[in-house]
């Protein structure tokens, strides 16, 4: 779901994903909502033409897509790529839209259903931050900590790049022809906001510095106002500042998290708001009205653990422990947990389960030294904190030592393969969906972009620090494991490869460590409408290895089973593993 994006010279125009994946047309005059697009193929990125005439649509089988606002046949807007950008000129009259081909950034500029030219390439991952209002200065966000963290393009000229290095991040030219960039920086441990001119260079607004991660969107056409989102400790904290008077005041909104934010022509700001026990949904703000946000009421499912320094968001079923328990990962690794609906945590609790979602070290959220401080020794540095919360998990009385299981998607998955190897016995099962599960191989077959990331994470690539990557690996130490396992990945998962996931599984059969293993199509998240599928067979697996086992309860069997009939059915040769 996101928020509304809307038309800036036409104010009536919005556009919007809805939960399901589907893109929406919003008239705001007449409140009427219209689906474009596909209704069966799930959009992960739109927008809309600043006359509200055309909506941007993307999937990640079709690429972008350009349709009328009333409806009509949707023809392609772009050349085929992976999606990293789009933006219009203040007068709608170019689109600058950024592929990823192979291991370059390709930025395309044209008028908008008319054809599209290549204006600029670069190696690596870029994203497009921006296109200026009259259409002549792309800025590319790159790598932070890079040299190119960001670039400033001028297409069509002679004219070199300007180059920005640094823990910096791109975010938004301010409105009007009056080139000024928005930026967030890293810099002695703290996040502030920065601005870049021509004429001044990079300055940075040392009164506006943050101890966690923050993002800033420009306020109003008129004056230099700034909204700062700051993430912290799981929840989101919404500020207005003014860089000419150097004031700031906060934007009142519920404890919770911002999924989502975007400002209406009229100021209003309309934002997806979600916590733990409330599903994501749509709510408004005006930072010139302010007024007390609601409180929510305290639930006694759901409480924050802290371990030390490490945060937990636990919930649990009503009544009294101890609880059969999962530790459910977050994936990322530079991400976190927030206080924000998860319905894998509902449907665990409904299930009897107590489920605790912890920030281990490497996670955002809490400033950069302990985003930093999971380095040392990849995926170890995180499994000593998992196990000093399961330990504490058992001290108050939440679970039983017998009972507790890891369960993670993605860098979350690698974590659980690696937890069951590492530390044998200590977790009773572990459950894994679209995982790292050989490192140095999912290295060579995933995306530049999560190579990167993984440069960033072990300071260099498997050739230049082999022995960081071997240690990190599931499969160095896939012959200790002893519990289950379960696993689940997609055939055409471009980030978490399922070759590597094929070499891990060798081993296992090798060495006789008990699996079950759910082949699915689709990509990194699985194939449309086939999730819920992949979690009751992965829930069912959970349930036969933490709850007592009672003679006439074969649901686990029954479950995993009617699963593995439907995919070979569906698709026998996408079928392999044990």
């Amino acid at each position: 779901m996101t928020a509304p994006m809307f038309a800036a010279a036409c104010p009536p125009h919005a556009v919007e994903i809805t939960d399901s994946g589907a893109v929406v047309a919003w008239d705001r005059v007449s409140g009427t909502r219209r689906t474009l697009g596909d209704p069966s193929l799930t959009v992960t990125a739109c927008a809309i033409e600043p006359d509200g005439s055309h909506v941007w649509w993307f999937t990640e089988s079709g690429g972008w897509w350009r349709q009328p606002f009333d409806g009509g046949p949707a023809l392609p807007g772009a050349p085929p790529g992976r999606q990293r950008g789009i933006a219009f000129d203040a007068d709608g009259r170019t689109v600058a839209v950024c592929l990823g081909t192979g291991d370059r950034t390709v930025c395309h500029l044209g008028p908008p259903g008319g054809t599209a030219r290549p204006v600029a390439a670069a190696d690596g991952c870029f994203t497009l931050a921006d296109l200026s209002a009259d259409g002549e200065l792309l800025v590319l966000a790159g790598t932070p900590g890079t040299p190119t963290a960001a670039m400033l393009i001028t297409p069509g000229t002679a004219e070199p790049p300007v180059v920005l290095g640094g823990r910096i991040w791109p975010l938004e030219l301010r409105p009007g022809r009056e080139v000024e960039l928005l930026l967030a920086i890293e810099e002695d441990d703290r996040f502030a906001v920065a601005v870049w001119t021509p004429d001044a260079g990079l300055s940075v607004q040392k009164w506006l510095r943050f101890d966690t991660e923050i993002t800033a969107h420009w306020y109003g056409r008129e004056g230099r106002r700034v909204l700062v989102q700051q993430d912290r400790h799981g929840r989101s904290t919404l500020l207005l500042a003014d860089l000419d008077s150097r004031t700031l005041t906060p934007v009142p909104t519920p404890p919770g998290t911002i999924l989502d934010l975007s400002e209406a022509p009229d100021g209003v700001l309309h934002y997806v708001f979600s916590t733990e026990g409330v599903p994501p949904h749509r709510r408004t703000a005006d930072p010139r009205r302010p007024a007390a946000p609601a409180v929510p009421r305290p639930d006694r499912t759901r409480r924050a653990l802290w371990t030390g320094e490490v945060h937990t968001l636990l919930a649990t079923p009503d009544g009294a422990g101890p609880w059969p328990a999962v530790q459910l990962l977050h994936g990322g690794p530079f991400l976190h947990d927030r206080d924000c609906h998860d319905p894998r945590v509902e449907a665990l609790v409904r299930a009897g389960y107590a489920v605790a979602r912890t920030n281990y070290r490497g996670s955002t959220g809490y400033g950069a030294r302990w985003r930093r401080a999971g380095g040392p020794r990849v995926g170890h540095t995180q499994l000593d904190d998992l196990a000093a919360v399961r330990a504490h998990l058992i001290a108050d009385g939440v679970a039983e030592a017998g009972r507790i299981a890891l369960w993670g998607h993605s860098w979350g998955g690698y974590l659980a393969l690696l937890g069951m190897g590492v530390r044998p016995g200590e977790w009773v099962a572990g459950l894994a969906s679209s995982p790292v599960a050989d490192y140095p191989a999912a290295y060579a077959q995933t995306t530049p972009a999560l190579r990167e990331l993984d440069d960033e994470l072990f300071g260099g690539g498997p050739d230049r620090v082999p022995e960081r990557y071997r240690d990190a690996s599931p499969l160095t130490w896939a012959s200790r494991v002893s519990g289950p396992l379960c696993i689940a990945a997609a055939t055409g998962d471009d980030r978490c490869p399922p070759g590597q996931i094929h070499s891990y599984l060798a081993v296992l059969r090798r060495h006789g460590v008990p699996h079950r293993m759910l082949w699915t199509g689709g990509g990194h998240d699985g194939e449309p409408g086939r999730d819920t599928a992949v979690f009751t067979a992965m829930l069912a697996f959970a349930d036969a290895a933490l709850k007592p086992p009672r003679s006439d309860d074969h649901r686990a069997a029954r479950e995993v089973n009617r699963y593995e009939a439907t995919q070979r059915t569906a698709r026998p040769d996408q079928l392999a593993g044990a």
